[in-house]
This record gives structure tokens, sequence and C-alpha cells, in this order.
């Protein structure tokens, strides 16, 4: 099943390098580490928010950048043995857009129905 849904906000922990990506409206039940890209889970089996640890590094960005999100965009494929996820970022730096992209994949160890969901932020 395909399934979209729009983030509503964005934080950033400077000091902690986590960003995170989150929605309103669902109720979580769960979350799910792929390696430093935590989902959450809501009640129905959808990603309701992303956080990212050591965000800078992952995404090969300075600190300072990450304060200049513009968009991020996530896709998340579930199948029965796995889930990938991969993220696109885009940010100003010196007046100039930048994408940088990243990807996550890790065991469907919670048993997670198959779907192809989509999340995005725009600022």
């Amino acid at each position: 099943m395909s399934r979209g849904i729009e983030l509503s906000k964005y934080d950033y922990d400077l000091e902690n390098d986590s960003a995170f990506f989150y929605g309103t409206g669902k109720k979580y039940k769960k979350s799910m580490d792929l390696d430093g890209i935590i989902l959450d889970m809501s009640e129905d089996d959808y990603v309701m928010a992303i956080e990212i640890l050591d965000a800078s590094k992952k995404f090969n960005v300075s600190k300072n950048d990450l304060l200049n999100l513009k968009s991020f965009d996530a896709n998340i494929d579930v199948n029965k043995e796995t889930i990938k996820v991969v993220m696109k970022i885009n940010i100003i730096k010196r007046n100039n857009p930048i994408s940088k992209c990243m990807e996550a994949v890790g065991l469907n160890s919670m048993n997670l129905p198959i779907s192809n969901q989509g999340i995005a932020l725009c600022s």
C-alpha cells in the first residue's frame, strides 16, 4: 500500500546534532532504530516522525547548514524482510540551494505491513 503524509514540524538540536521531523494527528505506538535513524510509528503502523542522530555527519553538511533547511523528503519502503529509508534534504548555503541524500536499511524486525510511504516537509 502506498501512502504519503506531510510533516508539520522540524527541530534541530545543534549541540547534540539531532534532527527531528514530525507530523501531528497520529497516536504514537512504537519506535524502530535503523542505525541512528529512528522511525516513530503510529497505531496504524505508518511512520509519523523521523529522528536522525548525528545528522550533519549522515548528510555530510555542517551543523549550521541544518539550521537553514528548506525541505525534507523521505521514501520508506517496507517489505517482508527489510525497511529501506531514502532521505533528501535541501538547504541554502551562501544563497545557493544544495541537495543532500542518504539511505538507511534495516530488518523489518517489528513485522510491519508491506507498504511504500512518502513523507515531506517544506518550510
